[in-house]
């Protein structure tokens, strides 16, 4: 037997009547929505039906606006939901089967980037298309990178995964590959780097209010065997 998510319960039971209404309100059906399901090795868009899509779109989102805190959403519908209606107390977006160019097309959506994005988000999580060529994906997740801590500008929590969801993308603080992502905000990092001295960089003071970090060394090796690049105004966190 099927057990009903409240995606389902929503769908099914919105418009019944007033007293199913009332009853699906709860927070425990609006407070996330989560419209993607994991299968094999890749994450599938529940609203890849345009039925299900519009009714939610035209229907439900409207009369659960204001009840929705946290949504979970798959790169080729999220534009049209985040659009969808006005949710003034989401603060929590996880998007899914993420790349260079649907986050790009995110963030230039003047509604969403000076709306949402910019004034709203808190926590971020963000799982990313692999792509077999390791220099392309590098550049992948620094862009990436680079437009999330350029718009999103209350994160306090930031995480980024591999479209597998089994290991954190790989940040690189090369020479060629340098991302700019500074943060006032942010007090909570999960992240994966080549090597040690690319931790260092995150501890330069671009993140001067960080309370926790997670990291996933590649190659435990860095200040061994090479000389360390200069890191200018270095900061000693106790963590």
């Amino acid at each position: 037997k099927k057990k009903l998510d409240n995606l389902d319960i929503l769908y099914s039971l919105h418009g019944v009547n007033q007293r199913l209404n009332r009853i699906i309100q709860d927070p425990n059906f609006t407070s996330r929505l989560t419209f993607i399901n994991w299968s094999l090795d890749n994450f599938i868009d529940v609203l890849s039906c345009n039925t299900i899509l519009n009714r939610f779109c035209f229907q439900i989102l409207h009369a659960i606006h204001n009840k929705i805190k946290w949504l979970d959403l798959e790169s080729s519908t999220m534009k049209r939901v985040l659009r969808a209606a006005h949710y003034p107390n989401l603060d929590s977006l996880a998007l899914y089967n993420i790349d260079e160019e649907t986050i790009q097309c995110l963030f230039t959506d003047e509604t969403l980037s000076f709306g949402i994005i910019k004034n709203q988000i808190t926590t971020l999580l963000i799982t990313i298309n692999k792509n077999d060529d390791c220099g392309d994906m590098l550049l992948a997740v620094v862009n990436i990178y680079d437009y999330i801590f350029s718009v999103f500008t209350r994160l306090i929590v930031v995480a980024l995964y591999e479209s597998s969801y089994k290991n954190c993308v790989r940040l690189n603080f090369s020479d060629s590959l340098h991302p700019n992502i500074p943060s006032s905000t942010l007090l909570k990092l999960n992240v994966k780097v080549q090597h040690f001295n690319d931790c260092l960089y995150l501890f330069d003071g671009r993140f001067n209010q960080l309370r926790t970090f997670y990291v996933d060394l590649v190659c435990i090796r860095g200040l061994y065997g090479r000389r360390p690049h200069v890191i200018t105004n270095q900061v000693i966190y106790q963590i």
